[in-house]
């Protein structure tokens, strides 16, 4: 029918986040989400999102089309199918986090990176000790997987390098 408003079958399913369902599974879904759900979901900022809907709209773009997200009525919507890609390029978090239930050789078998204060709670080691070795190791981000990251202002963590180096100096302590 010419004239619809809704231009798609995704935007006719308005859909809830189920608490069941992970970050990917969230994202793999297909239809409009209330904002609010979706961002405590993927764990960041719905002032982040709105700014960059008022950037794209200062510069006369679209951010239904572009980023999958509108405000309709006082009310923040989420289309997924065009917001899963914008967030997996621009939102995502670089850092990710510790999942209690982890121990530490779950931890370690992880990849990406963490903070070192999070990954310190899970191994017998403090971030003070690991920080000065890093701080002393020429090249540590390469042979430890540790390094001050100048944007976050923290020491990160790269733990496909440093699962194995801890591995290593955990064989030489026996």
């Amino acid at each position: 029918m010419n004239g619809d408003i809704f231009k798609d079958d995704e935007e006719m399913r308005f859909m809830r986040v189920s608490p069941e369902w992970g970050q990917d599974e969230l994202l793999r879904q297909e239809g409009v989400f209330f904002l609010k759900d979706v961002v405590k979901k993927l764990d960041i900022k719905g002032a982040q999102v709105k700014i960059r809907v008022k950037q794209l709209i200062k510069e006369r773009k679209d951010p239904w089309l572009l980023m999958g997200v509108r405000r309709v009525l006082k009310v923040w919507l989420v289309k997924m199918s065009r917001f899963a890609p914008y967030y997996q390029e621009r939102l995502k978090p670089k850092i990710r986090k510790v999942e209690p239930e982890w121990d530490a050789n779950q931890l370690l078998r992880q990849k990406g990176l963490f903070t070192l204060v999070d990954i310190c709670r899970n191994i017998p080691f403090t971030t003070h000790q690991l920080r000065y070795q890093a701080q002393k190791t020429a090249n540590a981000k390469k042979k430890m997987g540790i390094w001050k990251d100048p944007d976050l202002k923290k020491f990160v963590v790269d733990m496909e390098i440093f699962g194995p180096w801890l591995a290593n100096l955990w064989k030489t302590l026996k």
